[in-house]
């Protein structure tokens, strides 16, 4: 059997959905460990959602499930700062988390413009692929902001894709370069889809529980 057969999604199923896989050199065994880390990634993310659905009421369960899945994330991945982007059918944000912490509104609104016309997770959306950043000074993808309050060296950006419908984008750095390698990025391949899921479900539990209640 052929590990790289078995757990890559079909490519035929890439292309019709217009998803550009990330492409690996990793061995067999190296892919079997990373498939059972995106395993229990996702196991992980899904366990605390269901846990939300219970526990936290109206709209705070999209903005909890966001916040939960950057900082799952950012462990799994050993990444030192994350943010996640919501957009909707149109590209406006929706929600958002910034690796920066809290900022006013016209600070955030600012700060995500400029990323997504000219950064790493702009070019994520626009080509609908994982993108990895080895050394963020060479790399032209990789936009530095003045008044950025961490240091980013290298970074991971993944596209949020649920059937045809992008949904979003998340970032990951590091303040050292060739942080994220070909094992993390197959990982998070292999769990992008079950993520949006998660988020989707949660965005859908916000919009309609209030109704039911």
């Amino acid at each position: 059997m052929n590990l790289k057969t078995i757990n890559s999604p079909d490519p035929s199923i890439h292309s019709q959905l217009g998803v550009i896989p990330f492409q690996s050199n990793l061995e067999d065994h190296t892919l079997l460990a990373v498939a059972q880390s995106a395993l229990q990634l996702q196991a992980t993310l899904l366990k605390n959602s269901i846990s939300y659905a219970q526990s936290v009421s109206g709209g705070l369960i999209l903005k909890t499930t966001l916040k939960n899945t950057v900082e799952t994330l950012t462990k799994y991945t050993e990444a030192d700062e994350g943010s996640i982007f919501l957009i909707d059918e149109d590209g406006v944000i929706i929600e958002s988390i910034l690796a920066r912490g809290p900022v006013t509104r016209d600070r955030k609104d600012a700060v995500i413009s400029k990323v997504l016309d000219g950064g790493l997770a702009g070019w994520t959306l626009r080509h609908r692929q994982i993108g990895v950043i080895y050394d963020a000074i060479t790399d032209e993808r990789w936009l530095q902001l003045p008044d950025q309050p961490y240091t980013a060296r290298s970074a991971l950006t993944v596209p949020l894709i649920y059937g045809i419908n992008v949904i979003g984008v998340i970032t990951l750095t590091h303040s050292q370069t060739n942080h994220f390698d070909d094992a993390i990025a197959t990982m998070m391949q292999y769990s992008m889809e079950s993520i949006a899921a998660i988020i989707l479900n949660a965005q859908l539990h916000a919009e309609y529980r209030p109704l039911e209640l």
